[in-house]
């Protein structure tokens, strides 16, 4: 690589990098505020839980996931990422929509999530996305206990996400907005009344030609904490 073009990377680097801090500020402060104000009434609180992860990528298409995890043989990319993660759990399906009442999803927890992530490795750009999430009760386990969440939204690369893959027609070009996928287990210990471990598949897509063409996209596994307010 020549050195004006490992300048040029660093300048951008570090560009992306002041971009992913001028969306967390306003963030943090909104949320500082938020509990501050919500002290007597958790319910008005914008988030009520930051999440701290890292993930790296794998080397397979969604579906291929679980059995791969499953039996042991995941191909891994050096690939990786951190994020941040600010949720918010709100009422049940069943509590919103009537049509939900006396069906096994009724009890399922709505919510969102803002995510913030930082790459390296294999691409160095930042990621901003959101996503509506549900979740399950716990599954009490002893003195463990676990449950399953998912969300779907979008997320956009604040750069060029160049660990992703092209079209076989362009396989150079990139596609910076595309679908957000996470899938959880969060894992709670009833000695931590705040604190749980959660493990995650972050997946970006093009929705099967709806956003971006197929076969365009990424997964990663991660491993990270929640703290609940």
């Amino acid at each position: 690589m020549l050195p004006g073009n490992g300048v040029i990377n660093i300048v951008q680097g570090r560009s992306e990098i002041m971009r992913l801090y001028a969306i967390l500020i306003p963030i943090l402060m909104g949320l500082t505020a938020s509990h501050v104000r919500a002290e007597t009434n958790p319910a008005d609180r914008i988030f009520d839980s930051v999440s701290v992860y890292a993930g790296q990528g794998a080397n397979h298409n969604l579906t291929e996931l679980p059995g791969r995890i499953v039996n042991g043989t995941l191909d891994w990319d050096k690939s990786y990422f951190t994020a941040l993660g600010f949720s918010k759990e709100r009422n049940t399906l069943g509590q919103s929509w009537e049509s939900f009442q006396d069906t096994p999803f009724a009890a399922l927890v709505q919510g969102y999530e803002v995510v913030l992530v930082q790459h390296r490795g294999m691409q160095h750009n930042a990621e901003l996305g959101a996503a509506y999430t549900l979740r399950t009760s716990d599954l009490e386990l002893g003195s463990l206990g676990v449950n399953f969440g998912a969300g779907a939204g979008l997320s956009y690369a604040l750069g060029t996400p160049g660990y992703e893959d092209g079209t076989q027609d362009d396989p150079e070009r990139r596609y910076r907005l595309q679908l957000l996928a996470l899938f959880e287990l969060q894992w709670r210990f009833r000695w931590l009344e705040n604190l749980s471990v959660i493990t995650r598949v972050h997946h970006r897509s093009g929705v099967y030609g709806v956003i971006a063409p197929r076969h365009v996209g990424s997964n990663f596994l991660a491993l990270g904490v929640r703290y609940r307010f």
